[in-house]
């Protein structure tokens, strides 16, 4: 039987919000999904793109906390197959990745295929690769190619050689699942069916299986927009069939509140009726609607100061939606219709019709039920008659 664990989008690095304690967590992601692994016994650890999280130079703390989780897996030889991601681009001397590094210290396998004359997959050297037996299981891999990647798909499905039970790594999404880039048609991976059992995928961070096709998402929750989505490391085992669980780790909560903003006191109230355990140590992202008069005389860091007192979250992130007007209660059908005669009247006060309020009003009423340009015609010609007939009657006077 093998066993094995795929992960994919760690984003060892991210800090997000500035903050240090989301730093760690996404290392505590990586290293519980690891542990768990171990725990399991798997035969293989699977990394499908996004180990960092950074474009630019990865820090010596981010690589340490990688080189520490993976010494887990080492100790328990384990050997932890990767491919790179969009997100592990970054580069030394044009073409030596961080998941080169890591690879050339033994810490994983790194697949990817060769272009010298043409695609190559060739077997793993210790150095590099694009396929990877271990104990009966072959393992293909393809990092992130952008605009590039169906065409190499097509390319690398051409030259994949099934022996026993196949794998196939790579860091794409598939287009339907989430609008982002870097997604092919699923037919592109379809291809495969005759070739590969298991495609571990990586990219989007929600959990998807079609057909053969796994992606586990990312292991926390890297934006507020996927904060609902299910997500974790799939444990798969394979005996002439595929068995799979989506195992879900303890992530950090993502809380969202939303209030119409008029005063502190009724915001502190507001406050005060959450429940404090769901908000304690979360991210908490609260959107407020407020007029804009009212914004004006609001200070967000007194206000943030006020949530943190109340509702203890970790980070609180605040969103302020201008809305003028949205909280005027709804009139009296007759005090509105008596408004809206005196705005028309004001408008009009200085031209020779402003005293046709009533059936201007009117008038707007035939447009909205039904336009009925007969109606409108009629009713305009009234109008006008109406208007001259006044304004001999002001002469005569």
């Amino acid at each position: 039987m093998v066993k094995f664990i795929h992960m994919a989008d760690v984003h060892l690095g991210f800090k997000q919000y500035g903050s240090e304690a989301r730093l760690l967590d996404f290392a505590q992601a990586f290293k519980n999904a690891v542990r768990y692994g171990i725990d399991e016994d798997v035969d293989f650890v699977i990394i499908a793109g996004d180990l960092f999280h950074k474009k630019s130079d990865v820090d010596p703390f981010t690589l340490t906390q990688a080189t520490k989780v993976l010494e887990m897996a080492k100790k328990a030889e384990i050997p932890v197959i990767a491919v790179e991601g969009n997100h592990d681009s970054t580069y030394f001397k044009d073409h030596y990745s961080w998941m080169d590094y890591l690879a050339m210290n033994d810490y994983l396998i790194n697949l990817k295929p060769s272009f010298e004359e043409g695609m190559k997959l060739k077997e793993w050297d210790g150095q590099s690769g694009a396929y990877v037996d271990i104990d009966g299981v072959r393992i293909y891999g393809m990092k992130y190619y952008g605009s590039l990647t169906e065409r190499i798909l097509d390319e690398y499905v051409k030259k994949i050689k099934k022996k026993g039970f196949t794998v196939f790594v790579a860091h794409v999404g598939i287009e339907g699942y989430m609008n982002i880039y870097g997604c092919v048609s699923a037919t592109k991976l379809h291809k495969f069916k005759n070739k590969v059992d298991y495609i571990a995928l990586g990219h989007i961070h929600k959990s998807f299986v079609e057909d053969f096709i796994f992606n586990p998402g990312s292991l926390e929750t890297c934006d507020i927009s996927e904060y609902s989505f299910k997500r974790g490391a799939f444990l798969v085992e394979f005996d002439g069939k595929i068995r799979y669980n989506l195992v879900e780790f303890p992530r950090r909560k993502f809380v969202i509140l939303e209030h119409n903003f008029e005063d502190y006191d009724s915001f502190k109230e507001f406050l005060s009726n959450q429940n404090k355990k769901e908000t304690k140590d979360s991210v908490l992202h609260l959107k407020l609607n407020a007029k804009r008069n009212v914004k004006k005389l609001v200070d967000d860091i007194k206000l943030q100061k006020i949530v943190y007192e109340i509702l203890n979250p970790l980070i609180v992130r605040l969103n302020w939606n201008i809305v003028d007007g949205i909280f005027e209660p709804i009139l009296d059908l007759g005090v509105r219709k008596s408004l809206e005669n005196q705005v028309i009247e004001q408008l009009l006060e200085s031209y020779p019709y402003g005293k046709i309020a009533d059936e201007v009003l009117r008038l707007k009423s035939i447009f909205s039920s039904s336009f009925d340009i007969k109606r409108v015609d009629g009713f305009v010609e009234s109008i006008l008659n109406l208007n001259q007939s006044q304004g001999v009657e002001e002469k005569e006077e």
